[in-house]
């Protein structure tokens, strides 16, 4: 509005101007206070709900607590240890394999022949221990061997299986009553945990993860 205008404005109109002139100021300074204040009560609102639903969350899950417990109790005497051989160095774990090995075999009444140990090989965070033996039995006793051995705590299992008659020749009758016996030969691996200290690899906690879930499979089966 220019000075002209002003000048020929009435008292009434001039006043209307002033007070609508004021109104504009209240408004604008309220205006600057009142924007941020509202925007930092908006994202403080959003804050608190999202920290009150985590907060829920976290009550929830504490809830399960004692379930989780029982859970853990319940893993815990399952004895997940038992399914491993119980010492952790190559050497000493072959050792224990070869005598678990040769208990099942002569105690089912076969007749061990060679008995060595392959070099262990790495399985995640464990150690694959392997024991190559050849015996002698009938195929009853090679039942009841491979029986003992896959039934047996620590987890073992048979690899390798080979199976050859003594008498192969074309017409052997053996006598009556008597089984022949067979020339057998396999390889049984067992696993030994990690020996204290040792960190294990990167990716070992999905063998390791594997291997609980087999002797699980094995605790729910016996």
């Amino acid at each position: 509005m220019s000075a002209a205008q002003r000048a020929t404005m009435t008292p009434a109109q001039s006043r209307a101007l002033a007070v609508a002139l004021a109104v504009l100021a209240v408004v604008a300074v309220v205006a600057l206070v009142a924007v941020p204040v509202a925007l930092a009560h908006l994202h403080y609102n959003r804050a608190i709900a999202d920290n009150a639903d985590r907060l829920a969350r976290y009550r929830r899950i504490a809830a399960q607590a004692p379930e989780y417990r029982k859970a853990l109790d319940a893993m815990r005497a399952r004895d997940g240890r038992r399914f491993f051989l119980k010492n952790t160095a190559a050497n000493l774990a072959g050792a224990e394999l070869q005598e678990i090995v040769k208990g099942a075999i002569e105690t089912n009444g076969g007749r061990i022949t060679t008995s060595q140990n392959p070099p262990p090989r790495d399985d995640g965070g464990m150690k694959q221990i392997v024991a190559n033996v050849q015996f002698f039995a009938t195929t009853p006793v090679l039942a009841k061997i491979l029986y003992a051995v896959e039934t047996s705590e620590p987890y073992l299992v048979i690899d390798n299986l080979s199976v050859r008659p003594l008498n192969a020749f074309r017409g052997f009758k053996p006598a009556a009553g008597q089984e022949p016996e067979l020339n057998v030969q396999f390889d049984v691996v067992g696993w030994a945990l990690p020996e204290p200290g040792t960190a294990p690899p990167p990716g070992a906690g999905a063998d390791k993860a594997g291997a609980a879930k087999v002797g699980a499979e094995k605790a729910g089966a016996t």
